[in-house]
């Protein structure tokens, strides 16, 4: 996916939320989805994120909790996730407000300084939201196949060698990757089975480890 269709992607997905036909059928956009699941949801745990996010397979629950995924497809820091989870959640505040992003931005060539000045942007926003925040490191790139497009793994370390000094500002915790195993991705980018593994208890462990450190 090159810089534009990350860009149309994404802005698509958030702008139709409010046109989309009450009697339609078919599925209905992320944004109504994420606003469906978080409509009784008490003291949630929202995960925020691109489509690594959406396609991952998080537990219902942690720390007596409901987990609610909102991965957007081609979400980047820039992206107005900010005014899409507030519409979403309206005046109930989150536990946890877990954040996974970077890796369109590294398809877009954001530059590191960019990245940190829209990341800073977004966590002031979603501080009105919650109290606390975890920001997940980005999954490193396998280089030869077909989604890497151009993004680079120089990119993609910038952006987390930038990551705790983003974390600190906002207040917020970083949640680290184990190194992952070779062929960890289906495309070079979006994880496969065991690449999914690992991903999801690092976001769990990471979760707990903020919420319910003592079980």
């Amino acid at each position: 996916m090159n810089a534009v269709r990350v860009g149309i992607v994404a802005s698509l997905l958030l702008c139709v939320w409010l046109a989309w036909p009450k009697g339609e059928s078919s599925t209905p956009p992320r944004p109504l989805l994420i606003k469906s699941a978080l409509k009784d949801a008490k003291d949630p745990i929202v995960v925020l994120g691109d489509s690594i996010v959406r396609q991952a397979q998080l537990p219902r629950a942690l720390c007596k909790r409901p987990v609610i995924n909102a991965g957007i497809d081609g979400s980047t820091t820039s992206s107005g996730l900010d005014g899409m989870l507030k519409k979403a959640i309206g005046d109930k505040k989150a536990a946890l407000i877990v954040v996974s992003l970077g890796m369109n931005d590294a398809e877009t060539a954001d530059s590191v300084e960019s990245y940190r000045k829209n990341y800073t942007a977004l966590l002031t926003a979603l501080k009105t939201m919650t109290s606390r925040l975890a920001l997940v490191a980005i999954t490193p790139l396998e280089i030869g196949k077909p989604e890497v497009g151009h993004r680079t793994p120089q990119s993609i370390d910038g952006y987390n060698g930038a990551l705790p000094d983003i974390a600190r500002e906002a207040g917020a915790s970083v949640i680290a990757l184990p190194p992952m195993p070779a062929g960890f991705t289906s495309d070079g980018v979006h994880l496969n089975a065991s690449g999914a593994a690992i991903w999801n208890k690092a976001i769990s462990d990471g979760i707990t480890g903020t919420l319910c450190p003592n079980g």
